[in-house]
């Protein structure tokens, strides 16, 4: 149970917040629908800040601030509450506004996951026609697949990530437009590097000093694995949790195999059984920590049978673990993250990775199950590295001649592709220009 007068404390409080005024973040989100709106992500993503864009957007179209509940499930306050809680929050609410009845209700609930069967007392609160409600969280249990039998079709659900490299520059005060990516071009280029070596968490974007972005990643590290993993899931070995998570980091943008994480934690004498390996690495994308790839494949069975590429939610994590810069890792961590977020707004689109005999593709693009882009990522292209590169784009082209090829590269040397369908593009310019993946 939780302590009513401090709960009510901190609902008083909501009601008399001043909300900031965050960047627009690229992600559509439909006000129109009648539908419980879920905003899912990484912690620190930036969930929060778009749930006050939205705020603003409101009250700029005239809902009144009293028909606004905000509330931070996170604030120690709320410790102890249960989904029948809620009436008693709904009940202290109204006790403090004055409703204006020409309008709905909004109700802003962050961070929902902290709530025991919150669900119940959500799908209640929907079904009385009363309240727009509007959810965030740092669990992929807010998705729609996994909340559809509780919610039963009343949500639609967003995954918010971390800055894109526009709304980077956007940080950055550097407005793009098609002036500005011939003018800007040395800028670009120094920030396309800043963003694939720290990563675009807001705050990180925000901060200059490289020592202290180190200390915020920790923090954030930390936070992840403590509140959203360790206690989340029960975990009662904190210290091999870190050695899994530890070597699944320096295994990014690469296919990845929990037999040899296994067998790695057997060499150091580490007591843990596969099931338990295999579930440290579900918890971890359960929160937004790793996103998998899937294999291309025409055949479903073999599709999700195949071992999965693992990519980082942000790169900036890869700081706190590895020895040496591999930008070609980063580069391709970064394009499958924007890969996702074009995703996001593209519901006929899909990303896999492609390997068949000696043929490795870093990234297949389909929309409606059709492959309409072959992307490999490559850091500098030069005479070395071009036959490895360019030489399974052209024979994949040559099965799906339908489909285009990209070269994603840091920086173009005077190498120039003799084929009609592939082009050499820099990441800043590509990143920039996210729908000619389509």
């Amino acid at each position: 149970m939780i302590n009513s007068e401090s709960a009510r404390r901190a609902i008083a409080e909501s009601m008399t917040m001043q909300f900031p005024n965050p960047i627009a973040r690229n992600i559509a989100i439909d006000l129109s629908v009648n539908k419980i709106i879920v905003i899912a992500g990484v912690r620190r993503a930036g969930k929060t800040y778009e749930i006050f864009n939205i705020i603003k957007t409101l009250m700029n179209n005239g809902v009144p601030r009293g028909n606004i509940l905000y509330l931070n499930f996170e604030d120690e306050r709320f410790v102890g509450l249960e989904a029948e809680d809620f009436d008693f929050i709904m009940d202290t609410f109204y006790s403090l506004t004055e409703i204006d009845e020409n309008y709905k209700v909004y109700l802003f609930f962050d961070e929902i996951q902290n709530i025991e069967n919150w669900d119940k007392a959500i799908r209640r609160l929907y079904d009385t026609g009363k309240f727009r409600i509007f959810l965030t969280g740092s669990s992929s249990k807010l998705l729609s697949a996994e909340i559809s039998t509780s919610l039963a079709g009343r949500n639609l659900t967003y995954i918010m990530y971390p800055f894109s490299f526009k709304e980077y520059l956007v940080a950055k005060n550097l407005n793009v437009n098609r002036l500005s990516l011939y003018s800007e071009v040395q800028r670009l280029k120094k920030y396309s590097l800043e963003y694939i070596t720290f990563g675009g968490f807001p705050e990180i974007s925000y901060t200059d000093n490289e020592n202290t972005k180190r200390r915020i990643l920790s923090s954030y590290y930390d936070s992840i694995l403590f509140n959203d993993i360790i206690n989340r899931y029960k975990v009662t070995n904190p210290a091999t949790l870190r050695l899994v998570i530890g070597y699944a980091i320096n295994s990014y943008s690469a296919p990845f195999s929990s037999s040899k994480l296994f067998s790695y934690l057997k060499s150091l004498n580490v007591e843990i059984s596969k099931k338990t390996v295999n579930n440290y690495i579900s918890y971890a994308e359960n929160v937004f920590f790793f996103v998998m790839n899937l294999k291309f494949s025409s055949s479903y069975k073999k599709m999700h049978q195949s071992r999965k590429k693992l990519y980082l939610i942000d790169n900036g994590f890869t700081l706190l673990f590895k020895k040496s810069d591999d930008f070609g890792k980063l580069l391709e961590n970064s394009v499958y993250i924007e890969l996702l977020r074009l995703k996001e707004k593209d519901s006929d689109m899909d990303v896999f990775y492609f390997s068949y005999e000696s043929l490795e593709i870093d990234f297949i693009v389909t929309r409606r199950n059709q492959v309409v882009q072959a992307v490999q990522v490559c850091y500098d292209l030069n005479p070395s590295n071009l036959k490895r590169e360019i030489e399974p784009l052209k024979k994949f082209l040559e099965k799906y001649n339908n489909a285009n090829g990209t070269v994603i590269v840091m920086e173009k040397s005077s190498i120039v592709i003799d084929h009609p369908k592939i082009r050499i593009v820099e990441f800043y310019e590509w990143a920039l220009n996210l729908d000619n993946t389509r």
